[in-house]
């Protein structure tokens, strides 16, 4: 195919199908790392209690949320405690 003198040049085109597809690719790699990114587990209330001795074995007795009035309920542990809530 030739080109005649006063069409544009592909090289401008050409430079920004490149430039698209560089982003296209850095996008794709953002949204998959993302989508890899590690989650928080939810907390598991068992049951309610006072005491962690009443407790399934290996659960911790923790307030059930994070207000003062919510009461206690087990909860398996986060990183050695009781669950954080926000």
């Amino acid at each position: 195919m030739r080109y005649s003198s006063d069409s544009p040049s592909p090289a401008p085109r050409r430079g920004s199908r490149i430039l698209l597809l560089t982003l296209l690719c850095g996008a794709l790699a953002l949204t998959q790392s993302l989508a890899q990114a590690p989650k928080l587990p939810a907390p598991h209330a068992t049951a309610s209690c006072t005491t962690s001795d009443q407790c399934p074995k290996g659960q911790l007795c923790c307030p059930a949320c994070g207000q003062p009035d919510c009461g206690r309920a087990c909860f398996k542990p986060f990183r050695g405690g009781c669950p954080p809530f926000v």
